[in-house]
């Protein structure tokens, strides 16, 4: 499966997508902190632990969760539209 078609299959469902068990952990961790941060507990990261992701790899995906949190959080906050975004950098 190439790049792009992994990107879609992730985007349209992590879950049936064909990536490795452990990395569908990771994005249900990342979905969970989204959705809810105060929902993730000790036993979360653990498991990722247990997954066999180092205590980086957590906090980098983390931070990167959070990242995209927040810059969809300003995207929407001043109703940027994002089609008309893209559509101008891909016809550059």
């Amino acid at each position: 499966m190439n790049d792009a078609k992994l990107a879609d299959a992730l985007m349209e469902d992590y879950r049936t997508a064909p990536v490795q068990p452990e990395m569908k952990q990771l994005l249900a961790f990342a979905e969970k902190m989204a959705l809810d941060a105060s929902r993730v507990t000790r036993e979360d990261i653990e498991s990722l632990r247990i997954a066999g992701f180092s205590d980086r790899a957590i906090l980098d995906a983390a931070h990167v969760t959070g990242f995209f949190s927040y810059i969809n959080r300003v995207v929407q906050a001043l109703g940027v539209d994002t089609k008309m975004v893209l559509e101008s950098a891909t016809n550059r």
